[in-house]
């Protein structure tokens, strides 16, 4: 039976899967959080809040002062639209069931967002697929001095 696709289905009703590296297997990532989608059939920040769900839990974001960023190999880099293009294909693919001739597979296809659903993304509201509301939060002072241990003095 044909399922019917809506324009807003931009995963065309396929379900996200996610790894922390590209020696790591696949996992299914959860449904999207969504909770305004109850009220609504055609919830159009459905794929951006699966997107932004896996991300937030696979990859190595941070909410650091109150701008996304991304933690690769010991240093803190911000996150933009063009690094959020390269990482997602590294971390998110589609599973997919692919005709080989002889024998049906499963595929994990990298998974190529459009400029829109990466620009939601960005978005501050979190129903609306935003990335930054589901990171961890850090907080940061700007000085990059190591910490001095404060020593005790007894009165004389």
């Amino acid at each position: 039976m044909h399922q019917h696709q809506h324009t807003y289905d931009r995963l065309g009703g396929r379900r996200l899967c996610a790894r922390r590296s590209p020696d790591d297997p696949y996992v299914m990532t959860r449904s999207p959080d969504a909770s305004f989608a109850a009220m609504s059939l055609t919830d159009i920040y459905s794929n951006t809040n699966s997107l932004a769900d896996a991300l937030a839990e696979h990859v190595d974001l941070f909410n650091l002062n109150g701008s996304p960023v991304l933690v690769r190999g010991g240093q803190i880099i911000p996150l933009t639209l063009n690094l959020l293009h390269e990482i997602i294909p590294q971390h998110i693919a589609t599973k997919e069931l692919v005709n080989r001739g002889t024998e049906w597979v499963a595929e994990y296809v990298p998974y190529v967002p459009d400029p829109r659903t990466v620009r939601d993304l960005f978005s501050n509201e979190r129903r609306e697929g935003g990335l930054l509301p589901r990171l961890t939060k850090v907080t940061s002072s700007p000085v990059s001095e190591p910490r001095r241990q404060k020593v005790f003095v007894p009165p004389v």
